[in-house]
């Protein structure tokens, strides 16, 4: 009740938009479903939903349509216009410890507020057209960018008589071991640090909980240093990915905690030609295959950063007992392989790939509590970036800039590792709460966390601390389904961040921008390299129809 009431005061204040969410109530039109079918919290797929979308948006466990999958070759069974609408509101608050004003150094009050619109609203439309030939398209407006298209793919299925064949061409996640469209939590860029981590920019601004309250950091836009590998698993790409499954039928149905029945095998391939790693990234412009690299004593004659190389990813699941949403358990390894041009500064020369960094990890589920009662999953990775990957910033910069000095070309490139534990829990307590659908609630911890394992080095510069911008974060959520149907949804969110970035301090308020807008760390000493603490929180209100 506490929860309920909390809810309908706070989500009247609700202006403005936040995240993206894949929520699309046609299909459960199209088959005189309620939503829950799908999602066991939405627009958190379950085992059926998970199915349904590896499938190619078809029931038919043979991966041939039947006449009900199809959506045009049999107008009889079509009794709605394949199209949806998807928005959401939100409130932010944040309140902010650790940095100081550059001129006076009282510290900045530490306490702001207000409303977010990165994707007020998006369209969706998506089905199947042929029994091989699938497809989705999602325009939105982006509150960063206005319109912006956040998916556009046709997959074909089956190309080889076999479900180890299939192909998606457009714009579409890499298939990374969770979806971030599909999670149900709203406050940061993204639930889990080692999606939007970009090295050398504070995770406190990045992360988006401060800056999405109208928190203003002085060196936000100033990096210590900028790395071309901006291939984060937040994004949807442009690619060609493979996609292949085999699904052993009688061991994805035991609805038990654990099982040791194979249920689901499936490999998913990404190639990702000219990803533009460099653009996107403050004092980098540009797209396609020529970057313009503007930041230091490049900047006034615009280095051409050439082809960037081709990437991939590369993701292989195994499941037993079910798919590891609601009943079994599932365990993964994936890989991002990619090669870029050298960036000037560097170090490195060159302006050809010549550069490769790496991303490898695991992943896994579990269900202690079956049927979407307890489900829990876990990612751990480690991520190289290459000499070559890195560039001091050294823009000349106005007070309060935030930039570097006395460094030269880089000397050594960086590794991390990151990893993250998330509990969702959906309690009935003895039918208050439904199990799914109206009704529903579903309560999670996140668990964050990223140590720098090596720091790059700079000539001319001293070492940057071993925990410069490591990561530590818990999230309690709360999200309650308060209205399901086979025409729509809505659903309430509460949540809550406590995240701490060290070794921060000195670039979010620009220690020495009294002395001329740039520091210098070695001079600066262990002062400049103080820890940054947020608390973040948002509630409000998502609708799809």
């Amino acid at each position: 009740m506490f929860f309920l009431s909390f809810f309908a005061v706070l989500s009247v204040a609700m202006m403005v938009a936040p995240k993206k969410a894949n929520a699309y109530p046609g299909f459960a039109r199209k088959y005189n479903f309620p939503c829950s079918f799908c999602h066991i919290q939405w627009p958190k797929l379950g085992d059926t939903g998970h199915f349904f979308k590896d499938r190619g948006f078809m029931l038919s466990t043979t991966g041939k349509a039947n006449g009900l999958d199809m959506m045009f070759q049999q107008p009889a069974n079509q009794n709605y216009f394949p199209i949806g609408f998807h928005m959401s509101m939100a409130y932010y608050g944040t309140s902010v410890n650790g940095i100081s004003d550059p001129n006076s150094g009282k510290p900045v009050p530490g306490w702001a507020n207000g409303a977010s619109a990165n994707t007020p609203w998006d369209i969706e439309s998506g089905g199947l057209i042929a029994p091989w030939i699938s497809f989705w398209v999602q325009p939105g407006y982006n509150g960063n960018s206005g319109m912006d298209i956040v998916k556009l793919w046709v997959r074909f299925d089956d190309l080889m008589n076999t479900t180890w064949f299939n192909i998606y061409a457009g714009k579409t996640s890499m298939d990374t071991p969770f979806s971030n469209q599909r999670n149900v939590y709203i406050g940061t860029n993204s639930p889990w640090t080692m999606y939007d981590y970009v090295p050398g920019t504070a995770e406190v601004v990045n992360n988006g909980g401060a800056t999405n309250a109208g928190f203003a950091f002085s060196g936000a836009t100033n990096p210590m240093f900028y790395d071309g590998d901006q291939v984060a698993f937040n994004n949807d790409v442009t690619s060609i990915r493979y996609f292949g499954y085999h699904i052993n039928n009688g061991g994805c149905g035991t609805q038990k905690a654990f099982s040791v029945n194979p249920c689901e095998t499936r490999v998913s391939i990404s190639f990702i030609p000219n990803s533009s790693l460099y653009a996107g990234q403050s004092g980098m412009s540009g797209s396609g295959q020529s970057q313009t690299y503007t930041t230091g004593s490049n900047a006034s004659s615009g280095a051409p950063i050439q082809s960037n190389g081709f990437n991939y990813f590369m993701h292989i699941t195994q499941s037993w007992g079910g798919w590891g949403r609601t009943n079994g358990e599932r365990l993964g390894v994936f890989a991002l392989v990619g090669e870029g041009s050298a960036l000037p500064g560097s170090g490195s020369g060159g302006t050809s790939p010549s550069t490769v960094y790496t991303r490898f990890g695991v992943d896994a589920m579990a269900n202690p509590i079956p049927n979407g009662g307890l489900n829990i999953f876990a990612a751990w990775d480690i991520v190289t970036d290459p000499t070559g990957m890195i560039a001091l910033n050294t823009t000349s910069g106005a007070p309060g800039a935030g930039t570097a000095t006395g460094g030269g070309a880089t000397t050594g490139g960086l590794q991390y590792m990151s990893w993250l534990v998330q509990a969702d829990w959906q309690p009935t307590f003895h039918g208050f709460f439904s199990a799914s659908g109206t009704n529903s609630n579903m309560i999670s911890l996140i668990y964050n966390q990223l140590n720098m394992m090596q720091q790059p080095t700079f000539s001319g510069l001293a070492n940057l601390p071993g925990n410069f911008n490591n990561v530590m974060a818990f999230t309690l959520s709360d999200r309650y389904w308060l209205w399901g149907s086979d025409r729509a949804d809505i659903s309430l969110f509460a949540q809550y961040q406590y995240m701490i970035d060290y070794g921060v301090s000195g670039m979010l308020s620009s220690f020495a921008g009294a002395a001329g807008g740039n520091f210098s760390p070695g001079a600066s000493g262990g002062s400049y390299f103080g820890n940054v603490e947020a608390n973040n929180f948002s509630v409000g209100i998502d609708f799809a129809y």
